[in-house]
């Protein structure tokens, strides 16, 4: 609630609840449950902060939780030391991938699968962002190679989560997430040709609906 009235007047589009205190803590655990519990899909990590009682707060929400979610940025941390049936999508870079307890190689092939064994291993979907996305369920794992180096600008990892995110609501984890990187990749070239180095995360919004068009 302390930031609610800033972001509420960031945009018209935004609809914000705002929630007791000054940091996500577990004393908000219960209502973000039941909020959680009317929706198709979550995201849980971007902008969260990475406190103690705010790292609780998450391993109380997975615990409580069954239905699907992206897990990204400062959330990713505490999904290897929870046991959810939440079904769920973690979007790491490569540094949080590490940070998870995950691989860590220069060469794409081993890193592919390291990545496919500790899918398997924490028996969620991960899209691995870098140069070259990586997105295995553990079982079966996809490349995508949209993109471009201006999407390292802060952000995009927050739009695709986003888009990963409503697409996790009707789709299933592996296509969610593959589908996502593929269309968030596309949206960031179009942004590119567009406006070159000047490139920032919201211009990947208005390129989106391009980017999900397809002529086949």
């Amino acid at each position: 609630e302390s930031v609610a009235p800033q972001v509420q007047g960031y945009s018209e589009n935004l609809i914000v609840h705002p929630l007791a205190g000054e940091l996500v803590t577990r004393s908000v655990v219960d209502d973000l449950l039941t909020r959680a519990a009317g929706v198709d899909a979550v995201i849980c990590g971007p902008g969260l902060g990475d406190s103690e009682s705010t790292r609780a707060a998450v391993r109380a929400l997975l615990n409580g939780y069954d239905g699907r979610a992206v897990i990204d940025a400062d959330a990713l941390s505490v999904v290897p030391e929870v046991d959810t049936d939440a079904t769920l999508v973690c979007t790491p870079h490569q540094g949080e991938l590490v940070g998870m307890g995950g691989p860590n190689a220069d060469d794409r092939k081993q890193l592919a699968d390291g990545v496919a064994e500790f899918a398997a291993d924490l028996g969620h979907t991960l899209l691995v962002k870098g140069a070259r996305d990586i997105i295995s369920d553990g079982e079966t794992t996809r490349i995508s190679r949209t993109g471009n180096p201006g999407m390292t600008v802060g952000g995009t990892g927050d739009v695709l989560a986003g888009v990963v995110g409503a697409l996790l609501a009707t789709e299933p984890p592996r296509a969610a997430a593959a589908v996502g990187a593929y269309v968030t990749g596309r949206a960031g070239d179009l942004a590119a040709d567009a406006v070159g180095e000047s490139l920032v995360a919201t211009d990947l919004l208005d390129r989106l609906p391009e980017a999900f068009v397809t002529d086949e």
